[in-house]
Protein backbone atom coordinates (compact mmCIF):
# COMPACT_ATOMS: atom_id res chain seq x y z
CA UNK A 1 0.00 0.00 0.00
CA UNK A 2 0.95 4.08 -0.39
CA UNK A 3 2.10 5.79 2.74
CA UNK A 4 -0.80 6.41 5.77
CA UNK A 5 -1.13 9.85 4.44
CA UNK A 6 -1.61 8.91 0.82
CA UNK A 7 -3.90 6.29 1.35
CA UNK A 8 -5.83 8.29 4.52
CA UNK A 9 -6.53 11.02 1.69
CA UNK A 10 -7.84 8.56 -0.95
CA UNK A 11 -9.68 6.85 1.89
CA UNK A 12 -11.47 10.00 2.74
CA UNK A 13 -11.72 11.66 -1.00
CA UNK A 14 -13.74 8.52 -2.10
CA UNK A 15 -15.80 8.57 0.99
CA UNK A 16 -16.68 11.76 0.30
CA UNK A 17 -17.38 10.95 -3.43
CA UNK A 18 -19.80 8.36 -2.47
CA UNK A 19 -22.03 10.81 0.15
CA UNK A 20 -20.93 9.04 2.95
CA UNK A 21 -19.92 10.35 6.23
CA UNK A 22 -17.39 8.46 8.94
CA UNK A 23 -20.46 7.18 10.87
CA UNK A 24 -22.35 5.79 7.91
CA UNK A 25 -18.53 3.86 6.15
CA UNK A 26 -18.39 2.83 9.61
CA UNK A 27 -21.60 1.03 9.79
CA UNK A 28 -21.42 -0.30 6.42
CA UNK A 29 -17.76 -1.86 7.78
CA UNK A 30 -18.70 -2.83 11.10
CA UNK A 31 -15.81 -0.71 12.63
CA UNK A 32 -15.93 2.16 15.08
CA UNK A 33 -16.11 5.63 13.59
CA UNK A 34 -12.78 6.17 15.40
CA UNK A 35 -11.06 2.98 13.41
CA UNK A 36 -12.12 5.34 10.13
CA UNK A 37 -10.87 8.27 11.46
CA UNK A 38 -7.37 6.74 12.10
CA UNK A 39 -7.48 5.37 8.67
CA UNK A 40 -7.88 9.05 6.91
CA UNK A 41 -5.33 10.84 9.45
CA UNK A 42 -3.02 8.14 8.27
CA UNK A 43 -2.53 6.61 11.75
CA UNK A 44 -2.98 3.25 10.75
CA UNK A 45 -4.22 0.68 8.16
CA UNK A 46 -7.54 -0.71 7.62
CA UNK A 47 -7.20 -5.34 8.55
CA UNK A 48 -6.56 -6.97 5.40
CA UNK A 49 -9.46 -8.79 5.68
CA UNK A 50 -11.72 -5.46 5.60
CA UNK A 51 -10.06 -4.85 1.95
CA UNK A 52 -13.34 -6.44 -0.15
CA UNK A 53 -15.92 -4.64 2.37
CA UNK A 54 -14.32 -0.96 1.90
CA UNK A 55 -13.86 -1.74 -2.02
CA UNK A 56 -17.50 -2.36 -2.22
CA UNK A 57 -18.78 0.49 0.45
CA UNK A 58 -16.86 3.40 -1.75
CA UNK A 59 -17.23 1.86 -5.02
CA UNK A 60 -12.84 1.37 -6.26
CA UNK A 61 -11.33 -2.26 -7.33
CA UNK A 62 -9.08 -3.60 -4.42
CA UNK A 63 -5.95 -2.18 -7.51
CA UNK A 64 -7.33 1.34 -6.66
CA UNK A 65 -7.35 0.93 -2.71
CA UNK A 66 -4.06 -0.44 -2.49
CA UNK A 67 -2.47 2.12 -4.89
CA UNK A 68 -4.43 4.75 -3.71
CA UNK A 69 -5.26 6.72 -6.90
CA UNK A 70 -8.24 5.77 -8.93
CA UNK A 71 -7.30 3.39 -12.21
CA UNK A 72 -8.07 5.40 -15.26
CA UNK A 73 -7.67 2.31 -17.69
CA UNK A 74 -9.99 0.06 -15.35
CA UNK A 75 -12.35 3.25 -15.65
CA UNK A 76 -12.07 3.52 -19.07
CA UNK A 77 -13.15 -0.19 -19.50
CA UNK A 78 -15.69 0.18 -17.19
CA UNK A 79 -17.36 3.06 -18.80
CA UNK A 80 -17.39 0.90 -22.44
CA UNK A 81 -18.67 -1.85 -20.68
CA UNK A 82 -21.93 0.20 -19.30
CA UNK A 83 -21.60 2.10 -22.89
CA UNK A 84 -22.28 -1.48 -24.56
CA UNK A 85 -24.71 -2.39 -22.29
CA UNK A 86 -27.49 0.34 -23.11
CA UNK A 87 -26.40 -0.04 -26.41
CA UNK A 88 -27.50 -3.41 -26.74
CA UNK A 89 -30.47 -2.33 -24.76
CA UNK A 90 -31.38 -0.43 -27.33
CA UNK A 91 -30.49 -2.37 -30.39
CA UNK A 92 -32.64 -5.10 -29.19
CA UNK A 93 -35.26 -2.69 -28.33
CA UNK A 94 -35.52 -1.30 -31.74
CA UNK A 95 -35.39 -4.60 -33.53
CA UNK A 96 -38.03 -5.85 -30.89
CA UNK A 97 -40.13 -2.61 -32.23
CA UNK A 98 -39.75 -3.40 -35.63
CA UNK A 99 -41.03 -7.04 -35.25
CA UNK A 100 -43.88 -6.14 -33.69
CA UNK A 101 -44.51 -3.37 -36.65
CA UNK A 102 -44.53 -6.29 -39.02
CA UNK A 103 -46.39 -8.69 -36.49
CA UNK A 104 -49.59 -6.39 -35.31
CA UNK A 105 -50.98 -5.45 -38.36
CA UNK A 106 -50.27 -9.26 -40.19
CA UNK A 107 -52.21 -10.50 -37.09
CA UNK A 108 -54.97 -8.21 -37.61
CA UNK A 109 -55.21 -9.25 -41.50
CA UNK A 110 -54.20 -12.60 -41.65
CA UNK A 111 -55.20 -14.08 -38.57
CA UNK A 112 -58.73 -11.82 -37.60
CA UNK A 113 -59.49 -10.48 -41.21
CA UNK A 114 -58.72 -13.47 -43.56
CA UNK A 115 -58.78 -15.88 -40.76
CA UNK A 116 -55.57 -17.64 -42.04
CA UNK A 117 -53.43 -18.25 -39.05
CA UNK A 118 -51.11 -19.86 -41.27
CA UNK A 119 -50.07 -16.95 -43.25
CA UNK A 120 -48.95 -15.29 -39.96
CA UNK A 121 -47.23 -18.02 -38.54
CA UNK A 122 -44.62 -18.42 -41.96
CA UNK A 123 -43.76 -14.21 -40.62
CA UNK A 124 -43.65 -15.14 -37.41
CA UNK A 125 -41.31 -18.02 -37.61
CA UNK A 126 -39.27 -15.94 -39.93
CA UNK A 127 -38.62 -13.37 -37.62
CA UNK A 128 -37.96 -15.97 -35.41
CA UNK A 129 -35.04 -17.22 -37.58
CA UNK A 130 -33.74 -13.15 -38.00
CA UNK A 131 -34.10 -13.12 -33.86
CA UNK A 132 -31.98 -16.18 -33.83
CA UNK A 133 -28.94 -14.25 -35.98
CA UNK A 134 -29.48 -10.66 -34.55
CA UNK A 135 -31.05 -10.98 -31.26
CA UNK A 136 -30.12 -14.58 -29.33
CA UNK A 137 -25.89 -13.88 -29.74
CA UNK A 138 -25.87 -10.70 -27.98
CA UNK A 139 -28.34 -11.76 -25.44
CA UNK A 140 -27.04 -15.03 -24.24
CA UNK A 141 -24.17 -14.79 -21.52
CA UNK A 142 -22.80 -18.42 -21.97
CA UNK A 143 -22.32 -20.86 -24.94
CA UNK A 144 -23.32 -18.04 -27.42
CA UNK A 145 -22.54 -20.53 -31.08
CA UNK A 146 -24.61 -23.15 -29.76
CA UNK A 147 -27.66 -21.89 -28.24
CA UNK A 148 -27.60 -19.12 -31.52
CA UNK A 149 -27.63 -22.19 -33.88
CA UNK A 150 -30.09 -24.29 -31.80
CA UNK A 151 -32.30 -21.28 -31.51
CA UNK A 152 -32.22 -20.76 -35.65
CA UNK A 153 -32.20 -24.31 -36.15
CA UNK A 154 -35.48 -25.20 -34.43
CA UNK A 155 -37.21 -21.29 -35.97
CA UNK A 156 -35.95 -22.90 -39.56
CA UNK A 157 -38.19 -26.36 -39.47
CA UNK A 158 -41.13 -23.91 -37.76
CA UNK A 159 -41.02 -21.98 -40.70
CA UNK A 160 -40.88 -25.38 -42.57
CA UNK A 161 -43.79 -26.71 -40.59
CA UNK A 162 -45.48 -23.23 -41.10
CA UNK A 163 -44.98 -23.53 -45.23
CA UNK A 164 -45.47 -26.86 -45.32
CA UNK A 165 -49.43 -26.62 -43.34
CA UNK A 166 -50.27 -23.29 -45.81
CA UNK A 167 -49.16 -25.07 -49.27
CA UNK A 168 -51.35 -27.92 -48.21
CA UNK A 169 -48.28 -30.32 -48.77
CA UNK A 170 -46.88 -33.02 -46.63
CA UNK A 171 -42.85 -32.13 -47.54
CA UNK A 172 -42.17 -30.74 -43.91
CA UNK A 173 -40.63 -34.21 -42.68
CA UNK A 174 -38.77 -34.73 -46.22
CA UNK A 175 -37.20 -31.29 -45.32
CA UNK A 176 -36.92 -31.74 -41.67
CA UNK A 177 -34.68 -34.86 -42.00
CA UNK A 178 -32.67 -33.52 -45.09
CA UNK A 179 -31.38 -30.20 -42.75
CA UNK A 180 -30.72 -32.31 -40.12
CA UNK A 181 -28.61 -34.64 -42.07
CA UNK A 182 -26.71 -31.62 -43.57
CA UNK A 183 -26.45 -30.46 -39.89
CA UNK A 184 -25.48 -33.64 -38.48
CA UNK A 185 -22.43 -33.93 -41.12
CA UNK A 186 -21.45 -30.59 -41.57
CA UNK A 187 -21.64 -28.76 -37.86
CA UNK A 188 -22.52 -31.83 -35.19
CA UNK A 189 -18.31 -31.94 -34.97
CA UNK A 190 -18.24 -28.32 -33.80
CA UNK A 191 -21.03 -29.14 -31.39
CA UNK A 192 -19.72 -31.75 -29.51
CA UNK A 193 -16.67 -30.04 -29.35
CA UNK A 194 -18.83 -27.19 -27.74
CA UNK A 195 -17.89 -26.93 -23.64
CA UNK A 196 -21.44 -27.63 -23.04
CA UNK A 197 -21.33 -30.84 -24.31
CA UNK A 198 -17.60 -32.53 -24.86
CA UNK A 199 -17.39 -33.19 -21.13
CA UNK A 200 -19.93 -35.79 -21.34
CA UNK A 201 -18.26 -37.11 -25.37
CA UNK A 202 -14.92 -38.07 -23.77
CA UNK A 203 -13.04 -39.30 -27.06
CA UNK A 204 -16.08 -40.90 -28.46
CA UNK A 205 -16.50 -37.42 -30.71
CA UNK A 206 -16.11 -39.42 -33.81
CA UNK A 207 -18.32 -41.92 -33.44
CA UNK A 208 -20.85 -39.83 -32.18
CA UNK A 209 -20.97 -38.20 -35.62
CA UNK A 210 -20.06 -41.01 -37.89
CA UNK A 211 -23.22 -43.11 -36.23
CA UNK A 212 -25.31 -39.94 -36.21
CA UNK A 213 -24.53 -39.22 -39.97
CA UNK A 214 -25.21 -42.98 -40.47
CA UNK A 215 -29.12 -42.88 -38.88
CA UNK A 216 -30.21 -39.60 -40.31
CA UNK A 217 -28.99 -40.26 -43.94
CA UNK A 218 -30.37 -43.81 -43.83
CA UNK A 219 -34.30 -41.85 -42.13
CA UNK A 220 -34.29 -39.18 -45.21
CA UNK A 221 -33.68 -42.35 -47.78
CA UNK A 222 -36.08 -44.51 -46.09
CA UNK A 223 -38.97 -41.95 -45.83
CA UNK A 224 -37.98 -40.20 -49.22
CA UNK A 225 -38.12 -43.05 -51.23
CA UNK A 226 -41.10 -44.33 -49.61
CA UNK A 227 -42.97 -41.12 -49.85
CA UNK A 228 -42.26 -40.25 -53.20
CA UNK A 229 -41.59 -43.61 -55.02
CA UNK A 230 -42.54 -47.32 -54.12
CA UNK A 231 -41.02 -50.27 -51.86
CA UNK A 232 -39.02 -51.66 -54.43
CA UNK A 233 -37.51 -47.72 -54.81
CA UNK A 234 -37.23 -47.46 -50.53
CA UNK A 235 -35.07 -51.22 -50.58
CA UNK A 236 -32.97 -49.69 -53.78
CA UNK A 237 -31.83 -46.55 -51.95
CA UNK A 238 -31.38 -48.47 -48.80
CA UNK A 239 -28.87 -51.35 -50.39
CA UNK A 240 -27.18 -48.44 -51.78
CA UNK A 241 -27.00 -46.37 -48.61
CA UNK A 242 -25.60 -48.71 -46.96
CA UNK A 243 -22.76 -49.62 -49.51
CA UNK A 244 -21.67 -46.33 -49.58
CA UNK A 245 -21.75 -46.08 -45.33
CA UNK A 246 -19.79 -48.80 -45.41
CA UNK A 247 -16.78 -47.65 -46.97
CA UNK A 248 -17.32 -44.99 -44.86
CA UNK A 249 -17.29 -46.31 -42.09
CA UNK A 250 -14.22 -48.90 -42.71
CA UNK A 251 -12.11 -45.90 -43.75
CA UNK A 252 -13.59 -44.76 -40.46
CA UNK A 253 -12.63 -47.54 -38.60
CA UNK A 254 -8.95 -47.80 -40.49
CA UNK A 255 -7.99 -43.90 -39.60
CA UNK A 256 -9.61 -44.29 -36.19
CA UNK A 257 -8.54 -47.62 -34.77
CA UNK A 258 -5.92 -49.47 -36.51
CA UNK A 259 -2.58 -49.01 -35.09
CA UNK A 260 -0.50 -48.08 -37.98
CA UNK A 261 1.43 -44.95 -39.64
CA UNK A 262 -1.08 -42.72 -41.33
CA UNK A 263 0.54 -43.83 -44.89
CA UNK A 264 -0.24 -47.48 -44.19
CA UNK A 265 -4.03 -46.37 -43.07
CA UNK A 266 -3.99 -44.18 -46.29
CA UNK A 267 -2.86 -47.25 -48.08
CA UNK A 268 -5.55 -49.26 -47.08
CA UNK A 269 -8.71 -46.71 -47.57
CA UNK A 270 -7.69 -46.25 -51.33
CA UNK A 271 -7.27 -49.95 -51.73
CA UNK A 272 -10.58 -50.71 -50.14
CA UNK A 273 -11.70 -47.68 -52.10
CA UNK A 274 -10.62 -49.16 -54.98
CA UNK A 275 -12.11 -52.66 -54.67
CA UNK A 276 -15.67 -51.07 -53.59
CA UNK A 277 -15.76 -49.26 -57.09
CA UNK A 278 -14.55 -52.35 -59.22
CA UNK A 279 -16.99 -54.37 -57.58
CA UNK A 280 -20.45 -51.47 -57.42
CA UNK A 281 -21.56 -52.37 -61.00
CA UNK A 282 -21.27 -56.41 -59.55
CA UNK A 283 -23.28 -55.87 -56.17
CA UNK A 284 -25.79 -54.09 -58.34
CA UNK A 285 -26.55 -56.63 -60.25
CA UNK A 286 -26.83 -58.92 -57.44
CA UNK A 287 -29.28 -56.64 -55.60
CA UNK A 288 -31.38 -56.47 -58.80
CA UNK A 289 -31.63 -53.03 -59.20
CA UNK A 290 -31.27 -51.78 -62.20
CA UNK A 291 -29.03 -49.31 -63.87
CA UNK A 292 -25.33 -49.05 -63.06
CA UNK A 293 -22.52 -46.73 -61.00
CA UNK A 294 -20.39 -44.87 -63.39
CA UNK A 295 -18.80 -41.74 -62.91
CA UNK A 296 -19.44 -40.94 -66.34
CA UNK A 297 -21.05 -42.94 -69.18
CA UNK A 298 -17.96 -45.19 -70.10
CA UNK A 299 -18.20 -49.21 -68.98
CA UNK A 300 -14.71 -49.51 -68.77
CA UNK A 301 -13.90 -46.15 -66.26
CA UNK A 302 -14.84 -47.69 -63.07
CA UNK A 303 -11.57 -50.23 -63.91
CA UNK A 304 -9.22 -47.05 -64.68
CA UNK A 305 -10.64 -44.88 -61.26
CA UNK A 306 -10.59 -48.56 -59.45
CA UNK A 307 -6.65 -48.75 -61.07
CA UNK A 308 -6.00 -45.06 -60.31
CA UNK A 309 -6.99 -45.60 -56.94
CA UNK A 310 -5.02 -48.76 -56.36
CA UNK A 311 -1.89 -46.80 -57.39
CA UNK A 312 -2.13 -44.49 -55.04
CA UNK A 313 -2.50 -47.31 -52.44
CA UNK A 314 0.83 -48.77 -53.38
CA UNK A 315 2.77 -45.52 -53.63
CA UNK A 316 1.17 -44.90 -50.04
CA UNK A 317 2.54 -48.22 -48.98
CA UNK A 318 5.60 -47.60 -50.24
CA UNK A 319 6.27 -45.19 -48.57
CA UNK A 320 4.82 -46.07 -45.47
CA UNK A 321 7.31 -48.92 -45.57
CA UNK A 322 10.25 -46.18 -45.70
CA UNK A 323 8.76 -44.20 -42.80
CA UNK A 324 8.83 -47.58 -40.85
CA UNK A 325 12.41 -48.41 -41.45
CA UNK A 326 13.48 -44.76 -40.90
CA UNK A 327 11.88 -44.88 -37.67
CA UNK A 328 12.78 -48.09 -36.68
CA UNK A 329 16.80 -46.78 -37.79
CA UNK A 330 16.26 -43.39 -35.47
CA UNK A 331 15.43 -45.65 -32.60
CA UNK A 332 17.64 -48.39 -32.83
Amino acid sequence: MKDKITFGNFIRSKRKESGLSQKELAEKLYVTESAVSKWERGISYPDITMISGICEALNISEHELCNASEDENQRKIERMAEKYKKFIIIYNAVLILGYLSALIPCFIVFVIKEHMPSKFFILLTSLMMTASVLNVPVIADKNKALISFGSFYLSLNLLFLSGSIYSGTHWFLMAFLSVLTGICIVFLPFILRSDLISGYMGKNKALVCMTADTVSIMLTVIYGTMRYGSIADMCDGIFISIWGLSLAWIIFAVFRYVKINVFFRISISFLVSALYVFFANTMISLSGISGEITIISSDSYNIKVSLALAVIAVISAFFGMIFKFKRRNFFG
